[in-house]
């Protein structure tokens, strides 16, 4: 009989607090259905604005295969401002295989936009910083090489050594010999 009246007596504790309660519970149910409601919206949002980028980036790709390169570029810039962890870093790539922009700077800062994206793994942020580093090599400006690089390589990136062995090219290349002996030796050290 005890545990006939433990049991009815939780059961009535249960049953008052319920009672005492009852607008604090269902307030509380309703907020959380409207956080899942709200998730839910967003997730929604969140997978077709990924599908409307890669129509983009897929419609931009054909207009280049076509040499509609205006146009294609249009939709590119686009796509880099849209700062997508993807979808930005492939068309800013399209953009400068196909040289469809030549201004430096405006590729440059593209680049940086990219490189800002919080949504974008470390890792890959460091491979971006290599892609830009080769894209500065390729139009010469060492101070930006050296602050684009010098992250990763007073860094334990996985891209370390090919950022100290992308430096000392680019020294090996200006027949600066000294220079590319300091990164050479740092690069032996790893």
């Amino acid at each position: 009989m005890s545990n006939e009246k433990i049991k009815l007596n939780f059961n009535e504790k249960i049953i008052n607090f319920t009672k005492k309660n009852l607008k604090l519970i269902i307030t509380g149910l309703i907020i959380v259905f409207i956080f899942i409601f709200i998730f839910l919206i967003l997730k929604n949002y969140q997978e077709k604005n990924n599908i409307k980028i890669a129509e983009q980036y897929t419609y931009a790709s054909i207009l280049v295969k076509q040499e509609k390169l205006e146009e294609s570029r249009i939709i590119l810039e686009s796509i880099v401002a849209q700062d997508h962890q993807f979808y930005s870093p492939m068309a800013l790539y399209l953009i400068i295989d196909n040289n469809i922009i030549s201004e430096e700077l405006k590729i440059i800062s593209f680049f940086d936009i990219i490189l800002k994206n919080n949504s974008i793994e470390k890792e890959n942020l460091n491979l971006i910083k290599i892609k830009k580093a080769i894209y500065l090599i390729n139009i010469d400006n060492e101070e930006l090489i050296l602050r684009t690089l010098n992250p990763i390589i007073n860094s334990n990136s996985v891209w370390k050594n090919t950022a100290i062995n992308l430096v000392s090219e680019y020294f090996l290349s200006k027949n600066q010999k000294t220079k590319a002996e300091e990164y050479i030796q740092l690069l032996n050290k790893y």
